[in-house]
């Protein structure tokens, strides 16, 4: 018999990746560019201020995790499970969520702005210049909430190229802006908090003509405050408390450095900092890759693809990761030059702590993913342990480097934590399969369901295929208990529509493959069909009418939808015996 391949999933993932990489690029870069402009136009201690406010931005992150990719993963679930009613409600409560909060912030900013910047830098010389740049920062928060969120629903909703390009052109206009507002405005910090603000905007415009096509899945309804509001935040929990951590660990750490190896340290760390920036735009990039094809799979019970997204996302991370591991190992001196760091004891110093630095980075990529399988799958008890150990692990490993007036050791806490915390993931994960086996090592995903009541395979969009797939469903049908004339019926019904795909859709495309899953639930089978090909719904396009309706007339229920860029057509039959 015939095998699942996995060349349907594969290509949905690249495809999603490199456009979500772009975007996470942007983001990324956007950040990292931003303070390589300001610490060479006004110095060093606009960059460090610039680095002190971080965690104002990592709150905001946190905020669009919480509400906006927890969302996204029930929308995608949802689609998968062809509850599309649920979409269009959890797009709507998430978006309404995302400018009351916006507006809590602006709020809260008016009275407690001073109490803040005492909070983000205990500085007296660099107070003044944190307090600009945060002011515009709070006074423009809803954008920050908005931008992101639209692009992760314009990416779930099989557009990942228009949410790639609002990011990247948000982030274009932002860093154009920085320039022209300091060089030529002198506008000072100042001017770099409000391009980043008028680049959102930007990035807004741009991704809400998403919505303003016929073909979307998902557009506004008016919201409705229940259970969902709940499902909603409780599903991005893990993620947001993962990014509020690290703003608790970004502030413990800048004052722990700040206090034990003077600014020559905290500027050290604020390239590490910056450096683990550039690597997160691989990894919430292959994050956010994996989030919303891995949750349509979950939905519709494909355990057999989720397990091969997540092996695509594990092999892009260590590609991407292990790379950049060998780049800070060999020429550290590219990030030191790149923010400006001179000096040559301070060089030095920045060598050494960056070659230690960058061991953490491939486990950090990898724990983050694993927090995210566990965040997918519904164990968010798991993922939130994770999560918080992540984030916070580090914190006494570099108190206990101080105490022991080891600087070689407080570089390396980053690796120590992160070594602790996926120690911590193979005991509990090894655990938990004791108790249930068939669950798959450290990510824990369920695997195929048993062949008795699941047909799980592919067949080549070539015509002279199709014997293949009768052959297959014929022998899956062949002994089990289902009376002759419903086990016809999924027979006649899948190859009329298969070959409808093949003749359509993939015509002169034979090194594609289409999907097929038959499951057999009580008194009734379920066959899902999916192809990569372009929008083309096969019940609808038969001008003839007469495979159509024949298929119409022995099928219970027919529906068509077109997810992550592919076409999926489930047919229902009900067991007539």
């Amino acid at each position: 018999m015939i095998k699942r391949h996995p060349y349907l999933i594969n290509k949905t993932f690249k495809s999603y990746l490199f456009a979500t990489i772009l975007a996470s690029i942007s983001l990324s870069l956007g950040v990292a560019i931003n303070s390589v402009i300001v610490g060479n136009l006004l110095g060093p201690a606009a960059f460090s201020a610039l680095n002190l406010s971080v965690p104002v931005i990592q709150f905001f992150n946190a905020l669009y995790l919480l509400v906006n990719v927890g969302g996204a993963i029930l929308i995608a679930t949802a689609i998968g499970k062809r509850k599309f009613e649920e979409v269009n409600h959890f797009f709507s409560l998430s978006m309404v969520f995302n400018l009351a909060i916006g507006i809590v912030v602006i709020i809260s900013g008016i009275f407690f702005l001073d109490e803040l910047v005492r909070l983000l830098c205990s500085n007296n010389a660099l107070q003044p210049l944190v307090k600009e740049y945060v002011r515009i920062i709070l006074f423009t928060a809803p954008v920050y909430l908005v931008l992101p969120g639209l692009c992760v629903y314009v990416r779930t909703d099989s557009n990942p190229k228009l949410a790639s390009i609002a990011l990247i052109v948000a982030n274009l206009v932002n860093l154009g802006l920085t320039i022209l507002f300091i060089s030529v405005f002198s506008m000072g910090i100042q001017g770099a908090s409000l391009a980043t603000a008028i680049g959102f905007i930007t990035g807004i415009a741009i991704a809400s003509s998403h919505f303003l096509k016929k073909e979307r899945m998902i557009h506004f309804v008016k919201p409705l405050l229940s259970k969902r509001t709940g499902i909603l935040l409780l599903t991005g929990l893990p993620l947001a408390l993962a990014s509020v951590l690290l703003t608790v660990r970004l502030l413990s750490v800048n004052h722990i450095v700040l206090h034990s190896l003077g600014a020559s340290g905290i500027s050290i760390l604020a390239v590490c900092f910056n450096i683990l920036m550039i690597s997160s735009m691989f990894i919430s990039g292959t994050v956010q890759t994996m989030q919303p094809i891995a949750s349509v799979l979950l939905g519709s019970e494909d355990y057999k693809g989720v397990r091969m997204t997540v092996k695509a996302a594990l092999k892009t991370l260590a590609v991407c990761l292990l790379s950049l591991l060998l780049l800070l190992l060999i020429v550290p001196e590219i990030f030191t030059s790149l923010f400006g760091l001179s000096g040559s004891a301070l060089l030095a110093q920045s060598r050494i702590a960056i070659r230690l630095f960058a061991f953490c980075i491939p486990l950090f990529g990898l724990n983050y993913l694993i927090m995210a399988v566990f965040q997918l799958s519904g164990r968010n008890n798991l993922s939130i342990l994770v999560s918080c150990t992540q984030a916070l692990m580090v914190i006494p490993i570099m108190l206990a480097a101080v105490f022991l007036n080891n600087e070689i050791l407080i570089w390396l806490s980053f690796l120590i934590g992160e070594l602790i915390v996926f120690s911590i993931i193979w005991i509990i994960s090894n655990a938990v399969r004791r108790k249930k086996a068939q669950l798959s090592a450290i990510f824990l995903i369920d695997t195929p369901q048993e062949n008795d009541t699941l047909l799980d395979f592919s067949v080549q969009s070539d015509i002279a295929k199709i014997g293949e797939f009768t052959a297959s469903v014929h022998q899956f049908l062949l002994q089990k208990e289902m009376d002759k004339r419903s086990k016809n019926a999924i027979e006649v019904c899948g190859e009329e529509l298969v070959l409808n795909i093949m003749q359509h859709a993939l015509a002169h495309k034979k090194h594609r493959y289409i999907d097929i899953r038959l499951r057999l639930q009580p008194n009734k089978a379920l066959l899902c069909i999916t192809d990569d090909g372009p929008p083309f719904d096969p019940i609808k396009y038969d001008h003839s009418g007469i495979g159509l309706l024949l298929v119409k007339k022995l099928c219970t229920n027919i529906q068509y939808s077109r997810s992550l860029n592919r076409n999926v057509v489930v047919v229902e039959r009900a067991d007539t015996g």
